[in-house]
């Protein structure tokens, strides 16, 4: 098993063992550049997905760095038996909460001016569960491919935060009892607890990916080995080369990670990569190396030393500045956010952390500490929580009405897990064949095929058809219904079945191919269609819908929502998309209908609602009504 070959070989002999962990641990400035990496990466990931789309092993990175800190700290006061629980958590409470406890105060406040009732009632839960340390296992509950308050939500980067407690709050005792009472079976004890946690990562990455990402349990085999080389770890002093080696490889591999990993079934055996590679330069970094030098150098330190309320701030600015300018981020907004987080972070660590974290411990001083973290954290939920009654009276009856709405939509007509895989059903054994795919004989057969932007139509093309017709569905998020075969695993596997299993079985009259499309799909939509026989086939391409920087919904729920509807909306980018495919589509056998066209007019003014509910539930989804109404038959989009 990993976990007891990794421990086993940083085992030593008894004598020269026990002469080494009398020392205390040595400051090491290349964890600060490690620590640099690790920050920088997650917020620019954060920031700019598509430049570092592995950016996410941040995370990951610290988790290793946090096990070997702590857990070797620990390790070396129990051997000199002065371990104390309540001083470990006193220290773990002075440097972690006060600059954690700013930076929710201060985002209560702006998601309290920014926020609309529903949002803001879930902004306190998600604020309880943080200071609760659950907010992993909250945001869990909440993830799901179309619940848009995980990516909304202000806390929703303490969730690694909620990890790393609840193993300072395991560890400590499972290591008093590995180095305490059962010490002959210290390595067993570890080697199994770290063991049954990356079985237990692999297995849910594949079963259930969303609680494997989250749970701190399927974790904690990254922190027990970055504790192994604490604990076990002894620099191989006569090998300089093999140092070197090691450390430079495992620093590339971290680079190279924040640019090549991806979310698919991560973490699982994926998260092994960056995993190692931390552990290795843990392992063999040491002064006098190139490495070691690299990450030691000022600009890192300084980056290290902020590191922890860089990570704290960056979120909620992220959140709020989307918010203030209702637009996405453009490249002059990715840099102001960047540097409004940094000075945040450095305000944070020099005028809050630093002054509490040096503050000196007296008599008494863990009750106290305990008390005023408890005090503090119930009087800010309190609070907020009170509030909760107050910002429903700045909205009316209509503004809640599309807030509710939104809050309760059911997407099921989507049909996940079915027809249509997610992150949440991403294995292609979730795709039911004999469910999706009902081609008939003698009855005009339809095939519908793409991303959620072809899933949303099912309902409409159901609701619409004829009593001789039949409609199939091969859908799955984020897949480009194109034989590029790329994205997440189980686009290529799905998008293959569908052009290289099914249509060319000829079993289907109307094939209607749609996707959220954007320019650099086109070259691979046109080899796509050339592959299709068309000749007893009729293909028919939807181009992209109008899309909005927020949910339709939550625009319709303010008061200025007209205006507030032109600054949302991606018209001109969409507008240029659906141009660009009508043009390159029209001298192809395939029938192109223009949806941007249908729903918006030259002037910019697009249909909104169906009725008295929004025609689409997000920044681009159809509703139910939607779809049913778009493609009525007495409509302009005839299919």
């Amino acid at each position: 098993m990993l976990f007891i070959t990794s421990l086993y070989v940083y085992k030593i002999k008894k004598n020269k063992f026990s002469q080494q962990v009398k020392q205390k641990m040595t400051f090491r400035e290349d964890i600060q550049g490690l620590r640099a990496l690790a920050v920088l990466s997650v917020v620019i990931y954060h920031i700019s997905p598509h430049h570092l789309p592995g950016g996410f092993i941040g995370v990951d990175i610290f988790f290793v760095i946090s096990g070997y800190l702590i857990m070797g700290q620990i390790y070396n006061k129990i051997q000199q038996n002065a371990f104390s629980i309540s001083d470990f958590y006193v220290k773990r409470f002075k440097r972690l909460f006060p600059a954690f406890f700013a930076t929710v105060s201060v985002s209560s406040l702006f998601a309290f001016s920014y926020f609309l009732p529903g949002e803001f009632s879930k902004y306190t839960w998600s604020l309880v569960a943080s200071c609760l340390y659950i907010s992993n296992f909250y945001f869990y509950t909440k993830s799901g491919y179309f619940d848009s308050e995980l990516q909304g939500s202000p806390l929703l980067h303490t969730w690694s935060l909620s990890v790393e407690e609840q193993f300072y709050a395991f560890m400590p005792i499972i290591l008093i009892l590995a180095y305490g009472a059962y010490k002959r079976f210290s390595i067993a004890i570890l080697s199994t607890i770290g063991a049954l946690s990356f079985i237990g990562c692999v297995y849910l990455t594949h079963s259930d990916v969303s609680f494997a990402f989250f749970a701190s349990f399927t974790r904690f085999w990254q922190f027990i080995l970055g504790g192994a080389i604490a604990i076990y770890g002894l620099h191989l002093k006569s090998h300089r080369t093999l140092c070197e080696l090691l450390t430079t490889i495992s620093v590339i591999t971290l680079l190279a990670s924040c640019f090549f990993l991806t979310h698919d079934e991560f973490p699982g055996i994926k998260a092994v990569i960056p995993t190692l590679a931390t552990v290795a330069v843990l392992a063999f970094s040491r002064k006098g190396l190139f490495i070691y030098r690299l990450l030691s150098i000022k600009p890192a330190e300084f980056i290290g030393n902020i590191s922890y309320s860089l990570y704290l701030w960056h979120w909620p600015v992220i959140i709020f500045y989307q918010l203030h300018l209702e637009t996405e981020l453009k490249a002059l907004d990715k840099i102001i956010v960047l540097i409004l987080s940094i000075l945040l972070g450095v305000l944070s660590y020099y005028f809050v952390e630093q002054r509490f974290r040096k503050s000196k411990n007296s008599k008494g001083v863990a009750q106290k500490v305990y008390l005023q973290v408890a005090l503090s954290s119930a009087i800010l939920c309190a609070v907020v929580y009170g509030l909760t009654y107050v910002l429903p009276m700045r909205f009316n009856e209509q503004q809640l009405a599309y807030e509710e709405f939104m809050d309760n939509h059911d997407a099921s007509y989507f049909r996940p897990g079915v027809c249509f895989l997610t992150s949440s059903y991403s294995d292609i054994s979730y795709f039911k064949k004999d469910t999706c795919l009902i081609a008939q004989e003698e009855k005009e057969n339809i095939l519908l095929v793409g991303d959620s932007h072809a899933a949303h139509w099912y309902a409409g093309l159901e609701a619409n058809k004829k009593p001789n017709q039949t409609v199939s569905q091969i859908t799955a998020s984020g897949c480009k219904p194109t034989i590029s075969y790329q994205g997440e695993k189980r686009c290529a596997q799905l998008m293959r079945i569908a052009f290289e299993e099914i249509i060319p079985t000829r079993r289907y009259e109307k094939i209607i191919i749609s996707a959220r499309w954007k320019i650099d799909d086109l070259p691979w939509l046109l080899k796509t269609l050339d592959r299709i026989d068309t000749a007893n086939t009729e293909v028919t391409v939807l181009g992209p819908i109008i899309e909005y920087t927020q949910p339709l919904p939550r625009i319709l729920a303010h008061s200025d929502f007209e205006d507030k509807l032109k600054r949302t909306q991606k018209y001109e980018f969409i507008e240029k998309i659906d141009s660009k495919f009508k043009n390159e589509l029209r001298n192809k056998n395939v029938k192109y209908i223009s949806i941007f066209k249908n729903i918006c007019d030259s002037t910019g003014n697009c249909k909104t609602l169906v009725g008295d509910k929004p025609l689409q539930f997000d920044y681009g989804h159809l509703t139910l009504e939607g779809s049913r109404t778009l493609l009525n038959r007495q409509s302009n989009i005839s299919l």
